[in-house]
């Protein structure tokens, strides 16, 4: 039972646990739940554990930081206010160094003609809602270059998403590759247009297919970024919030890759 007095609302901030420093962004939730949140740019947070198992997981979880979790049961022992959650930096492991020979190659993977008489996206999004696309190579290792959004919608006058790339293990995204997080900021751009970002500075690497993401991290109030879409040429996957199972499903979400890799 919870304490006399508790509203199952949890709150609190996310700080590095060496520092001190805000953590914002970061992912909240009940693992393989459906219930969670992502902490605000000051690292604040506020999440109900209404009708939740006392043994259930929460998970706080940060790019380049190692995950915290706690049950229910042990987080309404601290009370409402949980004060700050210290995660910790994680030992950074050395990322694969392409030397390229004289001769490499580009292509473009993923989905760039995905036909514009349909849309997915984002919409009425819960924070930590994601969604992105799966991308087959065949050659090892490549490097990401370019991600190009194709047919790009919004009403927002400006929005903030978090990329993030995915290994996979049993056919669904599984761990986040990157050691430090990107966030994209898209504003005044023409309505329909295909946008490309370049990532060439991230020096992303991968060795096998991996999933390609978007994630709704800030509060950007009533609104929606869609993409063009098509039935049957492609692969998405999605989960509705952080910490949440993932799901696929046979669209062709209008996103894809210009990759290097050697010849």
């Amino acid at each position: 039972m919870p304490p006399l007095g508790w509203s199952d609302t949890i709150s609190g901030r996310t700080v590095d646990s060496e520092t001190g420093e805000r953590l914002p962004y970061v992912n909240i939730g009940v693992l393989s739940g459906e219930r969670g949140t992502v902490s605000n740019e000051l690292g604040y947070f506020h999440l109900d554990l209404t009708d939740l198992m006392p043994e259930s997981t929460i998970r706080f979880s940060y790019i380049g930081y190692e995950h915290h979790d706690a049950s229910i049961a042990d987080l309404r022992l601290l009370g409402e206010n949980l004060g700050e959650i210290k995660l910790t930096p994680k030992t950074l492991e050395m990322q694969a160094v392409m030397v390229y020979p004289r001769e490499f190659k580009e292509k473009v993977v993923g989905n760039p003609h995905a036909p514009p008489m349909m849309r997915a996206g984002f919409k009425k999004d819960s924070l930590g809602y994601e969604v992105g696309i799966r991308v087959k190579i065949k050659e090892r290792p490549t490097l990401l270059k370019t991600l190009t959004l194709h047919g790009v919608t919004t009403t927002y006058d400006t929005v903030f998403y978090r990329l993030n790339v995915y290994d996979m293990e049993d056919k669904l995204p599984a761990k986040n590759i990157l050691n430090q997080p990107i966030y994209i900021t898209l504003t005044d751009f023409e309505q329909g247009a295909d946008i490309s970002l370049d990532l060439t500075s991230h020096h992303i690497v991968v060795h096998d297919d991996f999933v390609i993401t978007l994630e709704y991290v800030k509060e950007m109030g009533e609104g929606e970024l869609q993409f063009s879409t098509g039935i049957l040429n492609g692969k998405i996957f999605y989960r509705k919030t952080s910490q949440a199972l993932w799901h696929g499903a046979p669209f062709g979400l209008g996103m894809s890759v210009l990759i290097r890799y050697e010849k």
